[in-house]
């Protein structure tokens, strides 16, 4: 049996070829496509835009082949749909033949047994050919979006405003979705790019909105790289070793499990240290609302469920102590009236609580306050 397993590879490798990735030019994102014009979209598709979540939430983890300055994400080319029709193409296809073996002097004979070898060669070709060529590559530092297709004369540059991201009904053992990235404009020659993108799994439109705004963020020097599990762990390997972005794909450098548990520790560190810093911003000598709203919201985002909840904790019992005007009733009240009067402290304590509850009832609706209204 072993020797048919190989030699059956070995027909395989001849005929499909060896799986391989061919990466875009890395300098595709230097400069916009000149020539364009606008895409004419695909209205039949039941499709949904995309707009960036308002609120950072967690959600499907994502992939994040990045180094902090270009982000590549591969996009569906049918590579192994085409391999496997070209397989079972020149199967029939020699099975055609053999049952009906042509009479070379008849061209209708030709014509009617060689049929099948048309398609076969046909989807050959794209499997040799096509290869997983089809990305797109992000780059925060020039702030353009490169559609990679083969190479340069068939890739497509545009500003990062340009491009759109879809969420799209697509039928895979039932209904589901996924994303779909455009461009508003397009090559001369072309209708549009309407790319299917192995990002994330985008089951919900609000998971669809978390992975769009990590990628707007991302794209926005003005703003630091999103602090998002995963990602936050990709950068720090990568910053570790001084990683680049062909290290990561041509190289095959890819984060070991000692190098995610690292990262994993020194992100716990970080949180714990927020959490504390929270605390100590919470108490009388440093009860400031703007002050621990600005911490709050400057805070990484994976840091910045641990310090919602050390929040809302904290000042349930001070709203808690606000019940009929008697502050003795929070045990920390007579170190406050060293430095505020009731109605000061009352204001405070209020504007914190009407900003943390409400966030924190958006992210956990089962939650139960104390609720004090005038």
């Amino acid at each position: 049996m072993e020797p048919y397993i190989k030699a059956l590879n070995f027909v395989f490798f001849i005929v499909i070829g060896r799986f391989r990735y061919l990466w875009p030019n890395w300098r595709c994102t230097q400069t916009v496509t000149e020539e364009t014009r606008p895409s004419r979209k695909r209205e039949k598709l039941k499709r949904r835009l995309v707009t960036p979540q308002e609120r950072y939430q967690h959600h499907t983890p994502f992939y994040t082949d990045t180094d902090g300055k270009q982000w590549v994400v591969q996009c569906n080319s049918n590579y192994i749909q085409h391999q496997s029709i070209a397989v079972i193409a020149v199967f029939f296809g020699l099975i055609w033949i053999t049952l009906f073996f042509p009479d070379f002097s008849s061209i209708t004979s030709i014509a009617v047994a060689f049929t099948p070898v048309v398609p076969a060669f046909y989807f050959v070709y794209l499997s040799r050919t096509g290869g997983e060529d089809t990305w797109v590559v992000f780059d925060r530092t020039t702030g353009n979006v490169c559609f990679w297709k083969r190479d340069a004369e068939h890739s497509l540059t545009v500003p990062f405003e340009k491009v759109n991201c879809y969420w799209i009904e697509v039928f895979r053992r039932g209904i589901s979705h996924s994303l779909y990235f455009m461009p508003t404009e397009n090559l001369p020659n072309e209708r549009h790019r309407w790319w299917q993108v192995m990002f994330g799994t985008a089951t919900t439109y609000e998971q669809a909105q978390y992975f769009w705004r990590v990628l707007t963020d991302f794209m926005d020097p003005s703003k630091p790289i999103p602090s998002v599990p995963g990602l936050s762990h990709q950068l720090y390997f990568v910053n570790k070793h001084g990683y680049t972005i062909e290290d990561l794909t041509e190289g095959k450098k890819e984060i070991t499990f000692e190098d995610f548990e690292e990262a994993e520790a020194q992100l716990s560190r970080t949180k714990e240290n927020l959490e504390n810093e929270m605390r100590r911003m919470l108490e009388p000598e440093c009860f400031d609302v703007q002050a621990i709203i600005d911490f709050y919201n400057k805070a990484p985002w994976y840091a910045q469920n641990g310090i919602l909840s050390t929040a809302v904790a904290r000042l349930d019992m001070y709203v808690t102590g606000l019940e009929d005007e008697k502050p003795f009733m929070c045990p920390l009240f007579p170190d406050f009236k060293k430095l505020f009067t009731f109605d000061e402290y009352k204001t405070r304590v209020e504007a914190l609580a009407d900003y943390f509850f409400k966030i924190h009832k958006e992210l956990n609706p089962s939650y139960s306050y104390v609720d004090r209204r005038d």
